[in-house]
């Protein structure tokens, strides 16, 4: 056991650990709002990624992965020589192919951590280390689907990138071929449907209390100056454009008098706000809607598209001449949707989207985004 923790603290190893928690706090620091292109999954499975028998938690920001594993290898006898039992880690890199939303992915990537618990008949009796950290590659495919996913990958150790090897006689030489399969569950996924429940039920009792309710057809309309000076507050505190997007301040009109607000919120997605204008309000108003299917007034939709000249400008005024966009279309079924009118000279509005959940088709099939929190700040019709 102690021999075991020796190996783990050797300088390579707590460099590579060192360099996968920077990594980590790096892509952490940068990324868009969106769940759907970050990825976080514990893992209980078999493997060098797992310490043999053990878990796995890994942290993935759109084509990149990173991995820490801990687990057991049990006792392994040769003929008369007894492999004693071992508490092993690991840290990794991974890079996934593909786009995030499709149901599977290639994958390669590097391991760094426990490889063998290992005998060679030439050793005899003679004293020796038997337990092998070091460096090996990863080749897989993942499979996935929301919440679970399915891991099936092979690990390759050339046996010359190891710790210490004159500690590991008759080890070098050969290539070991490791198979790995690991069950994992998305914790974003998770907490993002135990939060969205809650925010649901604190919403229908606080409508349970409202004894000014409207019918489920009309829309809810809030003067409170508690709720505006609130909003107000996150505009200046929380309406920063994701990932240093340039903001759109204009709204657009289409063929049907309706207006419609967009935001870009990654590499190659544009948020759309389609919505009938309240010409004759007064002062702060905010519409709220629930989205539903029985909703006419306002759509929610996201466009991905990776052509260059698809911009946030040039959808918005297709979208608005009923042009052609090219792209996956997602279209928000749940959510709500709060727009603000400020009545000033430039008749501003802003928009708040909350609990979102889109649905939309991809080559591969049926693929679902959500969205926690979204701000629209201050746009207006161009003069």
């Amino acid at each position: 056991m102690f021999q075991i923790f020796a190996l783990m603290s050797q300088g390579i190893k707590f460099h590579l650990h060192y360099l996968l928690i920077a990594l980590t706090i790096v892509c952490s620091c940068n990324l868009c709002y969106s769940q759907a292109n970050r990825y976080a999954v514990l893992k209980a499975g078999f493997g060098l990624p797992f310490g043999a028998y053990g878990i796995n938690l890994e942290y993935r920001l759109y084509h990149f992965g990173g991995y820490v594993g801990a687990g057991y290898m049990k006792t392994q006898f040769y003929r008369e020589i007894n492999i004693p039992s071992s508490f092993n880690g690991a840290v990794g890199l991974k890079y996934y192919f593909l786009r995030f939303e499709d149901p599977w992915h290639p994958i390669i990537g590097i391991h760094a951590g426990w490889l063998n618990n290992y005998y060679h008949k030439d050793i005899g009796t003679a004293s020796y280390s038997y337990s092998v950290y070091g460096l090996a590659l990863i080749g897989g495919i993942e499979l996935t689907e929301d919440v679970v996913s399915l891991e099936m990958s092979m690990v390759v150790d050339p046996s010359f990138a190891i710790l210490h090897p004159e500690k590991h006689p008759y080890y070098q030489g050969k290539v070991y071929f490791t198979p790995t399969i690991g069950i994992g569950v998305n914790l974003y996924a998770i907490h993002h449907y135990y939060k969205y429940r809650e925010k649901n039920r604190k919403r229908k009792e606080e409508l349970d209390n409202d004894n000014d309710q409207i019918s489920d057809t009309d829309n809810k309309q809030v003067n409170s100056k508690n709720e505006n000076d609130v909003f107000i507050d996150k505009i200046k505190s929380e309406c920063n454009d994701t990932l240093s997007f340039p903001a759109v301040r204009i709204l657009v009109a289409d063929n049907y008098g309706n207006l419609i607000a967009g935001k870009q919120i990654a590499e190659d997605s544009y948020l759309f706000v389609r919505f009938s204008s309240e010409k004759n309000s007064s002062g702060i108003l905010a519409q709220v809607y629930q989205l539903d299917s029985s909703i006419t007034d306002v759509s929610v939709f996201i466009i991905k598209t990776a052509k260059p000249n698809q911009t946030l400008v040039n959808l918005a005024y297709l979208l608005a001449s009923d042009g052609q966009t090219e792209g996956n279309t997602f279209d928000a079924v749940k959510g709500t949707v709060s727009i603000y009118y400020y009545k000033n000279a430039r008749n501003e509005i802003s928009i708040k989207l909350n609990d979102l959940k889109l649905v939309g088709k991809t080559e591969t099939g049926k693929a679902e985004l959500y969205y926690d929190e979204i701000f629209i700040c201050l746009v207006a019709e161009k003069k």
